[in-house]
């Protein structure tokens, strides 16, 4: 819906930066910027054409700020200075005292006629890190779910009551990547001291994140390492390794946030070492120690959370003496050689996002991202 009077806002996020963008919009957009931008060159701003980039100084000619002036139409301009929060304010604060209102840059894109969807997807694109969470926002805020919704509008209207059914439900199916796409997926890598945990962590994420060492439990906390898998953005978290009897109480209150981890995943890595036995994922997961309970059983006592999705590791396969060691569901890997590290990955990704594999055109169209939207799937 057009706005007849003028207002402005900061286009870009606020802070440091390179570059400032002040949108200045409505009637007399053009008159207000013309009354405070002094142009280089002959040409007054007023007889500049739609879509001139005019160089330029903001306020007092011998004082004032050089920046540009980008002319989108003579009710819309934009201005562009330096970066901060002192060239940016400056500029709004002398358009507010030209009459101008200012507006949050979501209230400015709602006033320029965005749907309340467009603006949702450009707060969500702000937060991804993955590019596939970034493609899926990116087909919502060029109208994909817009449309489906007055597609299924369109459907109840036709009495065609089968077909708008078989649309929601699947927006509703999409949802539940949907939700996730500004939120890293979280998977855990746990198991027994020693495992091969922190080498498998620096493995996935190319880099040696976690300190690894010969000695029983070197990693005491909880440390997270923000990867992008398959174009999916993940929290990948090393633990604590499990044992009945910690070396003191700073390794016990790593192996009970290592607990509490695994109880929030959206994943959990197994990992048992070659040629050694592990204690079950159902065992540990729980927290079945006797000498400690899960923080989240603390706050939850009325109820449990359900297993975990679980991924069973064999870790240092380097070291096998034959192919048939280990559990035979576990996928072999080794940190020193990089073997299996890719199938895992590839298995991480297949968890998280099955989707992609079982319904490859589910998330290529319409996708809701937010509670609201699922919630208004009559």
């Amino acid at each position: 819906m057009h706005q007849a009077f003028l207002r402005v806002a900061l286009l870009t996020p606020p802070g440091r930066g390179a570059l400032a963008v002040v949108g200045v919009a409505g009637s007399g957009a053009l008159a207000a910027v013309a009354r405070l931008f002094n142009p280089r060159g002959p040409v007054p701003l007023a007889e500049r054409s739609d879509g001139a980039i005019v160089f330029g100084r903001w306020g007092d000619p011998g004082r004032g700020e050089d920046l540009v002036v980008v002319r989108r139409s003579a009710e819309r301009l934009e201005v562009h200075c330096h970066g901060g929060l002192a060239a940016s304010e400056a500029v709004l604060a002398s358009l507010e005292q030209s009459g101008a209102v200012r507006q949050t840059w979501q209230d400015w894109l709602a006033a320029g006629g965005a749907s309340v969807i467009e603006v949702e997807a450009r707060e969500a694109l702000a937060r991804v890190g993955g590019p596939k969470a970034a493609q899926i926002l990116c087909r919502q805020l060029a109208g994909a779910l817009d449309a489906e919704l007055a597609r299924i509008v369109a459907l109840d209207a036709a009495g065609d009551l089968a077909g708008a059914a078989a649309a929601r439900d699947r927006l509703r199916r999409a949802a539940r990547v949907g939700l996730r796409l500004a939120r890293p997926w979280r998977v855990v890598v746990a198991g027994d001291v020693n495992a091969g945990k922190s080498s498998l962590v620096n493995a996935l994420a190319g880099h040696g994140r976690s300190i690894v060492s010969a000695e029983p439990g070197t990693t005491r906390d909880v440390l997270e390492t923000r990867i992008v898998l398959d174009g999916w953005e993940i929290d990948l978290v090393d633990t604590a390794g499990l044992r009945d009897d910690p070396a003191g109480p700073t390794e016990a209150a790593g192996i009970a946030r290592a607990r509490d981890a695994a109880a929030t995943a959206d994943l959990v890595v197994h990992v048992v070492p070659v040629g050694r036995p592990s204690r079950s994922p159902s065992n540990w997961q729980a927290g079945r120690l006797p000498h400690m309970q899960t923080a989240s059983e603390t706050r939850a006592p009325h109820g449990k959370r359900d297993a975990c999705p679980t991924i069973l590791v064999l870790a240092k396969c380097d070291l096998a003496s034959h192919d048939g060691d280990g559990p035979p569901d576990a996928i072999r890997t080794s940190a020193v050689t990089g073997f299996g590290i890719n199938v895992l990955a590839a298995a991480i990704i297949r968890r998280l996002v099955p989707e992609e594999h079982d319904e490859p055109d589910l998330l290529l169209g319409a996708v809701p991202f937010t509670q609201q939207q699922v919630n208004g799937i009559a």
